[in-house]
This record gives C-alpha cells, structure tokens and sequence, in this order.
C-alpha cells in the first residue's frame, strides 16, 4: 500500500510549514511554489477527491479565510484556487497568489528560495490566526 504524503503530514509523520489548522482541515506552504505564498489546502480525513468531501462547503470556507488573510500580508494582487489530485491521491486545493508586477504562476520558484518558507509560515500562520479569530466574533 502506498502511503499518502498528506496523511503523513497530518500525522506531522512529514514535515509542512503548516499557517493554518482546524478541525476540518491543514494549510501548509506548497514545497515546489508557484508563487510566493503558495498554499496547499486539504482535509485531515483521506479523501480522494474534493466532491467526495461531505462537509465541502465549510473546506471552501476556510479557503476564502485563508485568502482573505493571506492578501494584505504578502501584497498579492489576487488568488487563484485549484482543485488538483493527479500527482498525490488525496485532495486538496492550491491556492496561489499572484503578483502581477513581479512574478507569472509560470515562473517556478527555485529550491535556494523554497528555503525562505519558515519565516514566510510564521507570518502567514500569525495573520491567519486573527483573520479566523475575526471571522468568528472572537476579536
């Protein structure tokens, strides 16, 4: 059987620079980004497809916290979201900011940049944790 590499990052069995945790699901850096602040968004029970979740709205809700949070702080000039599942059978959504004055979705990060994820975590993880508390009424 082969083991599912989100799984394991739930497990923390993987390493993820996780911003964002819930019941539902985990928010972690992408680890080859299309852009600064690539986001992989899944939930914490294995699914193999978005549709197959029985709660996906409340996932699609904490996508658009996530990109309402995520804006502001790393100056994006909008988000694209994606629902992929080809390369790892578990689903999950990307989302991607854009920056149009600086970099196209088509212009990958290189690995010497990827390295620069722990800081950019802990502030996505600080501002996303005020825009749920928010959200919910609990400011």
């Amino acid at each position: 059987m082969i083991t599912c590499v989100f799984c394991q990052i739930v497990a923390k069995k993987e390493p993820a620079r996780v911003v964002f945790e819930d019941k539902l699901c985990l928010a972690f850096l992408d680890k080859y980004p299309k852009s600064r602040g690539h986001l992989q968004l899944i939930p914490k029970i294995h699914y193999r497809w978005i549709y197959e979740m029985p709660n996906m709205g409340e996932f699609f809700t904490a996508a658009g916290r996530l990109i309402r949070g995520i804006i502001p702080i790393l100056g994006a000039d909008h988000v694209t979201i994606a629902t992929f599942g080809h390369e790892i059978e578990h689903a999950h959504v990307w989302i991607v900011p854009h920056y149009l004055s600086k970099v196209r979705i088509q212009e990958f990060m290189r690995p010497s940049e990827i390295n620069q994820n722990k800081e950019l975590a802990e502030m996505l993880q600080q501002a996303l944790l005020k825009e749920v508390l928010e959200t919910n009424g609990n400011s």
